[in-house]
């Protein structure tokens, strides 16, 4: 490809350069790439333009600050050796590499990956929210898939969906971010279309909108689930937090395509009312919730033995749902995947009507099952006090003993809501153990103390295996845990140290030991 194929109205002889690559990490720079020199939280890309002209960069995107006097002289150098050894690569008309300055260089960086590899599924739905976007996602591919659509999902949980023998063993090389970056992600979408898929179900965070990772997507269908207190250290208040999650629907949503969001969120409320208000954009919204006024209004979420049976109203119509799912949550967010699907293009009663098929993603409301004595055990991403409230909400009414929750909060993120977190367990549980989670490089019984603090009850137990071990044992028949924070993560971030860990490894092999236990008569 050219330049000009990528950043489109670039003049002159910088127009023809052949481009091999786009990247922007400079250790990712091969001969030929076009280099993205972005300024991110921790580190400037402008650093690093001379070694990416080292490497063989033979053209620079930045933003429009002036280069110092130093970077000239460092890339004028560079491009020198460059000219000289790359067998003309550059413009022949200098010995400098062209830089491109551009208002908004992340937005160019999403075009320019989505015109390098420009395969994608044919209907793209994507979904925001503080909390369920997981379980969301997952949903939604799940329909899909029942209605024999060839459908993946690409999110917290990673590539969802897709058959390993038809990627030829590979998983695309995604990061582990609930949204990937704009090159991963165009990389991945290229050889899935390839291997057939024509469904995509994606995450939308507010990092990942803000920083325009999602901008080269054709998005038709955009789910809302809620907006609720977290990633505050990154956005400076609430108000700019929504603006960023906003983006799915005021910038990247596609002429014609579908919103579907949840009215009883206040913010929920106020992004379907924007929406209706606009006259220049040709956009379908749909809601949903228990507010009387929804399109999709859920009358009743009654827990059964099998997890949950959901009422909904929609026009005249009222369908009895039922679904193996724990927590009233889940209702919200299987009935906003189910009306996703709709817009999507599903008849409405194959959307819904697949819902009782549907399973619980890793980490969300997952019941470990097995305790001997039938107490019941559940692991939840809740990581936020709305989140821990909803999921102790969600379980109060199947605790017919007493409902324990274990939780801690990640180091190096928002201090404010850790003792929230210990006053809403305080509030909402029987029983509340205070462990860590990832403390990442803060001190953890920091941590630890910022929570008690709100729920002063608790007992505090650091090793959060040696918690999760204690919590089951205490568990007497009827009683409900909630293991919160984690999830499916199958790691935890001790200072600088990545180190192995999974709380339903832990809760699984505890349960495996007890019922040994029994069987021994006791004896372990």
């Amino acid at each position: 490809m050219h330049l000009s194929d990528l950043i489109p109205g670039e003049p002159g002889s910088s127009a023809n350069i052949d481009i091999s690559g786009i990247t922007s990490d400079s250790r990712n720079v091969e001969p030929g790439y076009l280099f993205f020199a972005i300024a991110g939280n921790h580190a400037d890309g402008r650093d690093y333009i001379a070694s990416a002209i080292a490497a063989g960069a033979t053209a620079i995107v930045t933003d429009e600050r002036e280069l110092s006097p130093s970077l000239i002289a460092d890339i004028n150098k560079n491009s020198a050796v460059i000219n000289k050894n790359s067998g003309g690569m550059v413009p022949a008309d200098g010995e400098k590499i062209p830089i491109l300055h551009r208002t908004d260089p992340r937005r160019e960086l999403a075009l320019a990956a989505a015109r390098f590899w420009p395969r994608q599924p044919g209907m793209i739905a994507a979904v925001t929210g503080t909390n369920g976007k997981t379980s969301c996602a997952e949903f939604l591919r799940q329909i899909w898939q029942r209605a024999t659509w060839d459908a993946v999902s690409i999110g917290t949980l990673g590539l969802q969906g897709a058959d390993p023998r038809d990627m030829q063993g590979s998983m695309m090389g995604l990061p582990p971010l609930t949204t990937p970056d704009a090159v991963s992600l165009h990389k991945a979408l290229h050889p899935l279309c390839a291997a057939g898929i024509t469904h995509l179900a994606l995450e939308a965070s507010s990092h990942g909108l803000e920083q325009r990772r999602l901008d080269g997507l054709k998005i038709h269908v955009a789910g809302f689930t809620n907006l609720t207190r977290d990633h505050l250290d990154h956005h400076p208040d609430m108000e700019a937090y929504f603006t960023a999650k906003s983006r799915l629907f005021t910038d990247l949503l596609m002429h014609g395509g579908s919103a579907v969001i949840n009215i009883d969120d206040a913010y929920g409320a106020q992004l379907a009312k924007m929406l209706k208000a606009r006259t220049s954009v040709d956009h379908v919204v749909l809601t949903v919730g228990q507010n009387e006024h929804a399109d999709f209004v859920i009358s009743a979420i009654k827990p059964m033995d099998f997890g949950l049976e959901i009422e909904v109203q929609h026009k005249d119509v009222e369908l009895r749902i039922p679904v193996a799912l724990a927590g009233a949550f889940q209702a919200m967010n299987a009935i906003t995947a189910a009306v996703m699907a709709h817009a999507s293009g599903l008849a409405l009663h194959d959307s819904l009507g697949a819902l009782p098929y549907v399973t619980g993603a890793d980490g969300r409301m997952q019941l470990i099952s097995g305790h001997p004595i039938g107490a019941r055990v559940i692991i939840d991403y809740a990581h936020t006090p709305d989140a821990l409230s909803a999921a102790l909400t969600a379980l109060r009414p199947e605790a017919r003993g007493k409902l324990a929750v274990l939780f801690g909060a990640g180091g190096d993120r928002d201090e404010g809501k850790r003792a929230m977190m210990g006053e809403v367990a305080s509030k909402l549980a029987d029983i509340i153990y205070v462990t860590d989670d990832n403390p990442r490089t803060e001190n953890p019984a920091d941590i630890r103390a910022a929570i008690i603090s709100g729920a002063p009850d608790a007992f505090e137990i650091s090793d959060r295996a040696d918690a999760i071990k204690r919590a089951i044992g205490d568990l007497k028949p009827e009683d409900v845990l909630l293991i919160a924070g984690k999830g499916h993560e199958s790691f935890q971030l001790v200072g600088d140290e990545t180190l192995p860990f999974s709380d339903a490894a832990v809760a699984r092999s505890t349960i495996s030991s007890m019922i040994d236990s029994a069987r021994n008569g006791g004896v372990a």
